[in-house]
């Protein structure tokens, strides 16, 4: 029998302890330093951009989007994860056979029927050894549990993928009302805060028009770029909720990543 997915992470992006960690996201969740628009209806909103990173660095950015999706009348039927595999080299969609994906708190199922569905893309493959170690999946289901206890989760991860690949793939899903899109991403990266601030409102005024961010200011660009596409359609509507930048919370400007949140209504 496939064993579940256990988590990688615990104790060093996120705390392993299990009444830390779910204190510590109802912490980050409690936060009003983090002001959502307030015409935003949260059961309109089928997509967002979150970040990946540690919980000390883009924890409070997480949590605008997490207090949006905890404000919804009722939990959805999945959440589908868009995200960059960071050390796999091979092409395509990468689908693990996990039934579950474990963190300390608890474990989040795994959405057979979506996964079974997606198998048919020409671009997938299956490949547990791709999601093993992977962090921009697993950042994302602490906020998931603390919300909804065991929610179906799709951890849709991707590498050397474009686009274009993706956008008919998410067709469906981005249409509808009982499935959350979340696309995992960070911003700039091992630049100086000064610069990493410039590269990062250029990265939004194109997230915000529909255009396309260049992947070496994005990581995890082709998830962020078929919200673009869906923005440019007219099928959604961007909605910036929150940016920071590591040296916020480390004090290192020299070598930073910057974080930012999205919510994208439908």
């Amino acid at each position: 029998m496939i064993q579940e997915r256990p988590p990688a992470h615990a104790g060093s992006f996120y705390p392993d302890n299990p009444d830390s960690l779910s204190a510590g996201v109802r912490s980050l969740l409690a936060d009003s330093g983090s002001i959502s628009p307030p015409d935003i209806d949260p059961d309109k909103l089928r997509a967002f951009i979150v970040p990946h990173g540690e919980f000390r660095c883009s924890g409070p950015v997480a949590a605008a989007v997490y207090r949006l999706l905890g404000s919804r009348t009722r939990k959805p039927d999945r959440v589908i994860i868009v995200a960059p595999l960071h050390d796999w080299p091979e092409y395509g969609l990468i689908l693990p056979t996990f039934p579950s994906f474990r963190i300390p708190t608890g474990s989040l199922p795994v959405d057979r029927k979506a996964i079974q569905k997606l198998a048919f893309f020409s671009e997938t493959v299956f490949s547990d050894e791709a999601h093993i170690m992977e962090h921009s999946i697993e950042i994302q289901l602490p906020f998931l549990f603390e919300l909804w206890g065991p929610v179906p989760i799709v951890p849709l991860g991707y590498a050397d993928l474009p686009s274009d690949a993706l956008v008919h793939m998410m067709d469906h899903y981005l249409g509808d009302p009982e499935t959350i899109v979340l696309v995992s991403a960070d911003f700039s990266r091992d630049i100086g805060a000064i610069q990493a601030a410039k590269t990062d409102r250029d990265s939004f005024a194109r997230i915000n028009s529909g255009q396309s961010v260049d992947p070496f200011h994005v990581c995890g660009a082709t998830g962020v770029n078929v919200l673009g596409s869906f923005t440019r359609k007219g099928i959604l509507n961007p909605h910036f909720l929150m940016a920071a930048n590591s040296a916020d919370s480390t004090g290192d400007r020299h070598r930073t990543t910057g974080y930012a949140s999205f919510g994208f209504s439908g």
